[in-house]
């Protein structure tokens, strides 16, 4: 992958994105720290997706029986938090 700094991608936009349709990702640093990089949209689709939710994981914890207290088990549930709470 190409590095380069955010003047020089601006001075050469076009190859940058001609070097990313070829399959080559291109990263841009923008203050000496990576800023983005330019793929080509086949790429940007074919990428892996996103990690699963914490609320997906929880659920799927609780589906194989590996959660030894019950859920609506709420310790906090009782107790005060303040006169601004009610």
């Amino acid at each position: 992958m190409k590095t380069c700094s955010l003047d020089e991608a601006c001075a050469s936009f076009f190859e940058l994105v001609e070097r990313a349709l070829a399959g080559e990702p291109q990263r841009v640093i923008r203050h000496g720290k990576k800023a983005v990089v330019i793929v080509s949209e086949e790429q940007w689709h074919s990428r892996g997706r996103a990690a699963p939710t914490l609320g997906a994981l929880l659920a799927q914890y609780a589906r194989r029986g590996l959660m030894h207290e019950p859920i609506r088990a709420r310790p906090w549930k009782d107790r005060s938090l303040g006169s601004n709470f009610k």
